[in-house]
């Protein structure tokens, strides 16, 4: 998935990962901050500049 259609989703409140992130994280949005797993807030902005990685490589996060 990529990073636009990540953020449709993000933003109803539906848990996103990426193939980087480790097992137990995951990302939401509120606007333009992205709120992770242990409540760190970042603006979206802020934390793709300079991620390539970012743009492709999203899925939904399902709890195991």
């Amino acid at each position: 998935m990529t990073l636009e259609e990540m953020k449709v989703l993000a933003r109803q409140g539906i848990k996103m990962t990426h193939r980087y992130f480790s097992d137990n994280e995951w990302l939401i949005m509120r606007g333009n901050l992205i709120v992770f797993e242990d409540n760190v807030t970042i603006f979206l902005n802020d934390w793709i500049s300079d991620k390539d990685w970012v743009n492709y490589g999203w899925s939904k996060y399902t709890e195991s």
